[in-house]
């Protein structure tokens, strides 16, 4: 625990704004800005489908990872994870919670990302080919739901 409090700090003075580490000193939304930086720390990371890392990953091993080190265990494919947790509608997105995704090409969830809130998530994008922040209104037309797991 000591170590991932360490770790923690770092990454959050490396990579999150200073209302973020605010939020975690005070004890408010330590579960969403935990998973918030661990998404964070891994932005830039290549791509790779069927990836669940270190060397790459794909959006569900993306999500998968940062979930896991925080304690949250998450089944490996976007179709399993779009089940776990409390579904969530848009207007009810918080940080930290999965966002799910089809395509023109698919009806069912094929794509997920953590809602970092303010219109943005992250997610590891094919298109992009790494771990990117992208607009939440680009992706809007094959929205889904979201689900809450902290």
């Amino acid at each position: 625990m000591i170590k991932r409090n360490i770790y923690l700090m770092l990454v959050l003075t490396s990579v999150c704004s200073t209302s973020l580490q605010a939020e975690v000193l005070s004890g408010r939304g330590y579960a969403s800005v935990y998973i918030e930086a661990i998404a964070k720390s891994m932005l830039g990371k290549r791509y790779k489908w069927g990836g669940d890392g270190p060397y790459g990953y794909d959006c569900s091993g993306f999500t998968k990872e940062v979930f896991e080190e925080n304690g949250i265990e998450l089944p490996r494919r976007s179709k399993e994870q779009a089940k776990v947790g409390r579904k969530v509608y848009k207007n009810q997105l918080r940080k930290g919670d999965l966002v799910f995704f089809t395509s023109k090409h698919h009806t069912v969830v094929n794509h997920v990302g953590i809602y970092l809130g303010h219109g943005k998530f992250i997610h590891a994008s094919r298109f992009h080919h790494r771990i990117v922040i992208s607009p939440f209104k680009e992706y809007k037309k094959y929205f889904k739901w979201g689900r809450r797991v902290t």
